[in-house]
């Protein structure tokens, strides 16, 4: 079965061309966005930002797909992609978050500064 793990990425309307470029470079992280996501909010908060979250998945780096989502997760996050916003230079990491949760306890990984409603809850299950 495997080590499975929840998934969500949130990514502003203004990072969303760059991980389309990104994304469109391997079919199988295509298709995992767009046909397996378990949910696919392309208007969220109203602002044309895309959400995207995964339940129980095998998200490993060394499978093509995570892979490419991963390394373009990390470049947004460092920051690497530039746009302008109202005549701003913006940082990338401004416009992104992901946030997994694996079946471990502790195995909790958050990255970007953006999407601040988007955060690890820990409860207790008994």
């Amino acid at each position: 079965m495997g080590y499975r793990s929840s998934v969500v990425l949130a990514i502003s309307k203004h990072l969303t061309p760059f991980f389309m470029m990104k994304v469109s470079q391997n079919k199988e992280a295509e298709e995992l966005v767009f046909k397996h996501a378990d949910e696919f909010d392309r208007d969220y908060q109203g602002d044309k930002s895309w959400l995207i979250r995964f339940d129980s998945i095998k998200w490993y780096e060394d499978f093509d797909d995570i892979g490419t989502l991963e390394k373009f997760i990390s470049e947004a996050c460092s920051d690497e992609y530039q746009f302008e916003v109202e005549g701003e230079i913006q940082a990338s990491s401004e416009h992104i978050r992901f946030v997994r949760v694996g079946e471990e306890s502790g195995d909790v990984e958050m990255m970007g500064d953006g999407f601040w409603d988007i955060y690890p809850h820990t409860s207790i299950n008994y």
